[in-house]
C-alpha cells in the first residue's frame, strides 16, 4: 500500500531532523545541542521536534538507536563460509564503522549517560552487542568458543570495540595504527577460539 502525501511529509520530517540532529549531537554534545538550532538547519519548527520525538532526550535516543542499528547493519554484512571468520571479519568491519566521531561522542560516550547505563545496555541488547552475545552463544553450544562466561567475553570484545575504535580516530586513521588493531583482535580471537 502506497503511503499517503502526509505519512511521507512526516517520514520526511522526522528523516531531515535525525539527520541535523545526529551533526549537532555529534559535534556540540547532548547538552551543548540546542533544540532551536537544530530545527533551524532542519527548517521546521522547533514544535515539531517536540510533536514528532516529545522532547530532546528521545530525539537523542532515536539518533543513537539509528546509529546501533547502522553498526549491527555493518556487522551483519560479512558473507564468509567459516562462521567464526566471519565473527572476526565482522568485528574488524564494526571498528571502522564505530571509527567516526559521531559514534565516539554518541554511542560510547553520551548515551549511556544521558539515557542511563542499565537503560542503554538493554537498547544494545537489541542490536550489535545482542548480535554478538547470540553469536557467542551459537559458538559456545558448537564449543568452539572457550568456556569462559559469555556475558563476561562480550564485554570484554565491547571494550575491545570501544578502545580499538577510539584509538583509529585518534592517530588519524593511520594504515600501521590500524594494521596493529587487526593483529590485537586476531589475537583476542584466537584466546577465544576452542579449536574441535
Amino acid at each position: 500500500m502506497a503511503k499517503s502525501r502526509k505519512d511521507q511529509y512526516v517520514a520526511a520530517t522526522q528523516k531531515a531532523l535525525l539527520s541535523v540532529a545526529r551533526t549537532h549531537f555529534g559535534r556540540h554534545g547532548y547538552s551543548g545541542a540546542e533544540i532551536a538550532r537544530i530545527a533551524a538547519d532542519a527548517r521546521v519548527t522547533s514544535g515539531a521536534i517536540y510533536h514528532h520525538f516529545g522532547n530532546k532526550e528521545e530525539l537523542f535516543l532515536a539518533v543513537a538507536e539509528e546509529l546501533e542499528a547502522e553498526i549491527l547493519a555493518a556487522s551483519s554484512a560479512i558473507d564468509h563460509p567459516d562462521p567464526w571468520h566471519r565473527l572476526k571479519l565482522g568485528f574488524e568491519a564494526l571498528v571502522d564503522v564505530c571509527a567516526t566521531p559521531v559514534v565516539q561522542r554518541i554511542v560510547f560516550i553520551e548515551a549511556p549517560q544521558v539515557i542511563g547505563p542499565d537503560a542503554w545496555r538493554q537498547i544494545e541488547l537489541r542490536y550489535a552487542y545482542g548480535a554478538l552475545t547470540k553469536a557467542l552463544a551459537a559458538f559456545h553450544e558448537a564449543k568452539l568458543l572457550r568456556s569462559y562466561p559469555l556475558e563476561l567475553v562480550a564485554r570484554i570484545l565491547l571494550a575491545l570495540l570501544h578502545e580499538t575504535s577510539a584509538e583509529v580516530v585518534r592517530s588519524k586513521r593511520d594504515p600501521k595504527v590500524r594494521q596493529q588493531i587487526s593483529a590485537l583482535i586476531a589475537g583476542v580471537f584466537a584466546l577465544f577460539h576452542a579449536i574441535p
